[in-house]
């Protein structure tokens, strides 16, 4: 893929997410401004444990079908693609249901707040529709059809719930928090359901179910369920931390630190779109052991994700204030913590995609270690600087997670792979074109 090629689809798809960052962007104004900053608190809690529990119940199958199908087609094994879509039916209905069973459990043996159990009760409601749109995006990624990948979580599940919304305020209706989540469940379960539909044959469907086989299932099982822990750090960071920061600030400023860690996370979007509609062509290239190309698609793309990183900083120091102030006054004071979250965002981009090298060539158990750690590390940090320092306890532990994960990543590169892919070791070894 030439570099004028990537960069015309990156801008495409960031056109996607920056009109699905002004849907979600303005609903969530109109949260803030229509419920108290308690109120955002749980609600955001709710979504976020939403996301959380949507991720779990993947088993890590989308992470492992944009590596997998791209490879399966290319070896011309059609018959295994359904295999594999049968196989994560298996497995993601087990863990639907055992999600569900532990979070009724936890709720009754815990004294847990009312606020904490809503959330529980709607990200249970909402999770089936969200393995079904993150697995439907993944095979869609996979196929190369990154607008139907995309668009659908991105600008038609924000545009739905942000034109409910609107049209209820402008009938004159008062809505309640319980309201407004019911909204977002369903929004979730009309867009996973049309996405469903346009795939067709080329997603998962119910037959696939009776065509999993033992041994594939067994085979794909653990590798699927590594790459689950690792997309806890590489894709559903932002709703981690503020599922933990729930545990230990108040709602007032979990608030906060929910609409600060959601504008650093859209400069963390556009470098995993960058990587992700990549991932294909950089898989076929490495199954065909065409190093050159695979090397050239890498520089490309750290050269792209620093032109990415760098103005998003800049943008953040200067128009920040303004950004959260547009939230209400009362979020002005995440600036600080605004700042630190994009130093993490910056320290994750420099790592480059040594997480997907190391995916591509078959270690992602190996590499869920890396992100145990980091989730270690940013569990700890939280509650030991939380008390202290508040919300900016909670970014130094982010930046601290984050950290260990790069370090960890690219030592496992090197020594698992004997490459890197990072801008630092890919420009060390510029001298040797075939050093991948």
């Amino acid at each position: 893929m030439k570099l004028s090629r990537m960069f015309a689809m990156v801008l495409g798809l960031m056109g996607l997410r920056v009109a699905g960052a002004v849907l979600n962007l303005v609903s969530q104004i109109i949260f803030t401004r229509i419920f108290n900053p308690g109120d955002v608190g749980v609600i955001f809690l709710a979504m976020s444990t939403a996301a959380f529990f949507g991720l779990l119940a993947t088993v890590g199958y989308p992470w492992l079908a944009m590596t997998q199908l791209p490879r399966f087609s290319a070896l011309g094994l059609t018959k295994i693609q359904h295999a594999f879509h049968g196989a994560f039916l298996r497995d993601g209905l087990v863990a639907l249901f055992s999600i569900c069973i532990i979070s009724v459990v936890f709720s009754a043996a815990l004294n847990i707040t009312s606020d904490a159990k809503t959330a529980l009760l709607f990200a249970c409601l909402a999770m089936p529709a969200s393995v079904l749109l993150r697995y439907g995006s993944a095979v869609a990624n996979a196929l190369r059809l990154f607008n139907l990948s995309y668009a659908p979580d991105f600008i038609v599940r924000p545009g739905l719930l942000l034109l409910y919304i609107s049209a209820l305020i402008l009938l004159g209706f008062k809505i309640s928090m319980q309201h407004a989540l019911i909204a977002f469940v369903v929004s979730l379960y009309v867009v996973s359901v049309a996405q469903a539909y346009v795939l067709g044959r080329q997603g998962a469907l119910p037959s696939d179910f009776m065509k999993a086989r033992p041994n594939l299932t067994k085979a794909l099982r653990s590798r699927a369920g590594a790459l689950a822990i690792v997309a806890l750090v590489t894709t559903s960071f932002a709703d981690l931390v503020t599922m933990i920061a729930g545990f230990v600030l108040p709602p007032e400023e979990l608030a906060i630190l929910a609409v600060a860690v959601r504008l650093a996370a859209i400069a963390g979007f556009f470098i995993q779109v960058a990587q992700q509609f990549v991932l294909a062509d950089l898989t076929e290239a490495l199954t065909k052991q065409n190093h050159h190309a695979a090397r050239q698609l890498l520089i490309r793309l750290n050269y792209m994700t620093m032109a990415t990183i760098l103005p998003a900083l800049v943008g953040a120091a200067f128009l920040g204030p303004f950004a959260l102030n547009l939230f209400g006054p009362h979020y002005v004071a995440g600036q600080s913590l605004l700042m630190v979250l994009m130093l993490g965002q910056s320290i994750r981009a420099f790592s480059g995609m040594n997480q997907q090298l190391l995916s591509i060539a078959g270690h992602q158990i190996k590499t869920a270690w890396a992100c145990i750690l980091a989730l270690a590390v940013l569990v700890i940090g939280a509650f030991s600087a939380a008390p202290s320092y508040g919300m900016m306890g909670i970014g130094f532990a982010v930046v601290a997670a984050e950290l260990s994960w790069s370090i960890i990543l690219a030592l496992q590169a090197q020594r698992l792979t004997g490459a890197r892919g990072d801008i630092f070791w890919l420009l060390k070894t510029n001298s040797r074109p075939h050093a991948l």
